[in-house]
């Protein structure tokens, strides 16, 4: 894959991780668990990657435009949005899957 447009993807740990165990995303591992590069400290990646794990990459992208359609912003400033105030991975895994938060 092109991957001009990334400046990180030449040192990506996530992307060279990928690459060695010859998958096509993060979500054909274990999300979940990972604490590589940008999984060390965000669990909004570890979601997203979950989510599509369990439910399919084309389940998560119907619920991001469904949840888009609803007002759910995924950048609403920078790189934060509504899927950037969680500390739980299951809250906002059921976050995505609903748009709806628990509580």
């Amino acid at each position: 894959m092109e991957l001009s447009w990334c400046k990180d993807a030449e040192w990506c740990e996530v992307r060279k991780c990928g690459i060695n165990k010859n998958i096509s995303g993060c979500y054909e591992c274990e999300p979940a668990e990972c604490r590589k590069g940008l999984y060390a400290e965000k669990i909004k990646p570890r979601a997203f990657a979950e989510f599509a794990r369990r439910y399919g990459v084309e389940e998560l992208l119907d619920c991001l435009e469904r949840n888009e359609r609803a007002g759910i912003v995924y950048h609403r400033e920078g790189i934060m949005g509504d899927y950037d105030d969680f500390d739980d991975l299951e809250e906002l895994i059921s976050f995505i899957r609903t748009g709806k938060r628990n509580g």
